[in-house]
């Protein structure tokens, strides 16, 4: 008898793994039972029913998508296109005439810049609220919060963050997805399988059993296919269709499914020539498709819980074959939207840039028809009769300074054109529109480059520039905030549902002092989770340290001995950014620390 390896099933797929795995997966005639229990549905009819709906909302989302291009090209510096409303794809804009001016100065990358900069000094250490005044209750809380403290120092949270807010600052949406992997975490035992290939060889494999972790990772809004465009949150979507585009090993990582690749259509960056005026041609990067090779399409289907599916719908297509189909494993569907701008009535956000955009071009044309003012001036255009002067020589070599123009005996000679004064206005122009990007991008001249604006000279002046800066910036700030103690909070819910062993976690604090915690879900009892700072955009840090000091000044920490407390002391040089203050920590509290984890 043949002995076959069957393929591991990750996280939520193992409970179909004795249903979709081995040959009887490749079966389309094969049943399956519906989640109701009350019908028998085929493998055939749910791919159609998946992949029908994809293309309905493909369609309806296809003008976003558009636009959301538009703004990646103007980022980049492709900035002589525009949408056709009828093709329904970006067309570069021909030049007008040879000479003129065509070049970009793009003034959105450097303010966009800006914007994720300042966003990214949001901090985003998060604390969970103990469920009831309880002292277990308070120490559950303390385990709670050093899941999520160990969750974002080991994922690479940080990464993953700053990509987000680039992607939501290019599109105006990003989304995050959490699932449970049973193949991550620590590994608890490992088996060796033996057996008989199918060309009859001997083969061994090592099997590993792991405790199992919650992995997450971002999705961008091109993957994203929701039910209705017109209602916002995902909490108001019965069901929302994620397409992705992976290679063959990353299929086989995540979901145990050997799949012929195959090329594959996605977005990327391409170069594309284009008119720079005088005849000269230049370069711009543009976001079209390419092929990705060895690839395949994976098509997740979530459906929320509802009267007629009590438990949802989760549905997985890989290679246009269905390898699970079942209830949804989680209290609700495991996405968490973030969004640039709110806009009311509608699914995804709004981006800056789009708004940018008109202003950038007419702060091209204004530019442009500067320079070629600058171009009159030192290339002197002459009007002479017809025959009177060589046209083919003049137009080959031009006027070089110094230089002879011969003319014809019996004409009149040449004569320069006398180019007028540059209005004042155009001047004057460029810079209201540099202004008016900036008013636009929620950011000022202060925070773009460092300067003040004329006539601002007091420091109360520029504190209220600065304000008014991160108040404007802080409403996307806020949404980020907002989609990141989402995100925790679903760890939480996932971890309470499928951590149900004991399991040690070791951890570094802020003072870099390891610590161990052993714990499992039933360490697991409230969700509510908040930040251990403002929004540094609202009140910077530097106005929460002044006033954390000015509280520790006035005696408010002091006990009735009036003596600082330790912790309050920890606190202090915590906000002082001192650093690694484990050197200046007195004996007994190092002591403490040591026979804490001693215990533990």
């Amino acid at each position: 008898m043949k002995i076959r390896y069957a393929p591991r099933f990750s996280g939520v797929f193992s409970p179909l793994k004795s249903l979709f795995g081995g040959k009887e997966s490749e079966n389309e005639d094969n049943p399956v039972i519906d989640a109701e229990g009350e019908k028998i549905i085929y493998r055939e009819d749910i791919i159609n029913f998946v992949t029908e709906e994809l293309e309905k909302r493909r369609a309806d989302k296809s003008t976003l998508e558009l636009q959301w291009s538009l703004n990646a090209n103007f980022l980049m510096g492709n900035q002589y296109c525009d949408i056709n409303p009828y093709s329904n794809t970006i067309e570069q804009i021909p030049i007008a005439y040879d000479w003129m001016e065509r070049d970009v100065y793009n003034r959105i990358s450097p303010l966009i810049e800006t914007r994720i900069a300042n966003l990214k000094k949001i901090n985003y250490s998060m604390r969970v609220n103990p469920q009831t005044n309880e002292l277990d209750d308070y120490d559950k809380a303390e385990v709670s919060t050093a899941i999520l403290k160990h969750k974002q120092s080991e994922s690479g949270f940080n990464t993953k963050k700053n990509t987000m807010i680039a992607w939501n600052e290019l599109c105006g949406s990003c989304f995050w997805l959490a699932w449970w992997d049973s193949n991550k975490g620590n590994m608890i035992a490992k088996e060796t399988i033996v057996g008989i290939d199918d060309d009859g060889t001997d083969f061994k494999q090592e099997k590993g059993y792991f405790e199992g972790d919650v992995d997450y990772g971002l999705i961008t809004p091109y993957e994203i296919f929701p039910e209705n465009m017109f209602k916002q949150g995902v909490e108001s979507q019965r069901s929302i269709i994620v397409e992705q585009v992976r290679t063959v090993d990353e299929i086989y990582d995540l979901y145990g499914v050997e799949v012929k690749g195959r090329s594959v259509d996605t977005f990327a960056l391409t170069p594309i020539p284009g008119a720079g005026g005088l005849g000269r041609e230049n370069t711009t990067m543009s976001l079209g498709r390419k092929s990705a090779e060895n690839s395949e399409k994976v098509i997740t289907y979530f459906e929320r819980s509802s009267r007629r599916r009590p438990d949802g719908r989760l549905i997985i297509i890989v290679a246009d074959k269905l390898i699970y189909y079942g209830p949804l494993p989680y209290s609700k569907i495991p996405i968490i939207q973030v969004i640039c701008k709110e806009v009311a009535g509608q699914f995804f956000g709004k981006s800056t840039i789009e708004d940018l955009i008109p202003l950038q071009r007419a702060y091209n044309g204004c530019k442009n028809r500067i320079h070629e003012y600058i171009k009159r001036i030192a290339i002197q255009s002459f009007m002479a009769e017809k025959g009177s002067i060589d046209m083919d020589e003049f137009e080959e070599k031009g006027l070089a300074p110094g230089g002879l123009m011969e003319y014809e005996p019996g004409y009149g000679k040449p004569t320069p054109l006398v180019n007028g004064n540059l209005p004042s206005d155009v001047m004057q122009e460029q810079y209201n529109l540099s202004n008016d990007m900036e008013y636009v991008a929620g950011v000022s001249q202060l925070m773009v480059t460092g300067n003040t604006p004329s006539g601002v000279s007091s420091g109360t002046a520029i504190e209220n520039l600065r304000d008014i800066d991160d108040t404007r910036l802080s409403l996307t700030g806020d949404h980020i905030r907002e989609s990141v103690k989402k995100l925790a909070e679903l760890w939480l819910e996932i971890y309470k549902q499928y951590a149900n062993t004991k399991r040690v976690m070791q951890y570094t604090g802020q003072n870099s002092i390891q610590s161990a915690i052993v714990w499992s879900n039933e360490d697991i009892t409230s969700y509510d989770v908040e930040f251990t700072t403002e929004n540094e955009l609202v009140m910077s840090e530097e106005v929460q340290r002044q006033r954390f000091l000015e509280l520790l000044s006035t005696g408010m920490f002091t006990d009735e001995n009036r003596v600082i407390p330790e912790a309050v002391k920890q606190r202090t040089i915590e906000s002082s950014k001192i650093g690694n203050y484990t050197d200046i920590m007195n004996i007994n509290q190092l002591q403490i620390q040591a026979a804490d984890r001693e215990n533990i």
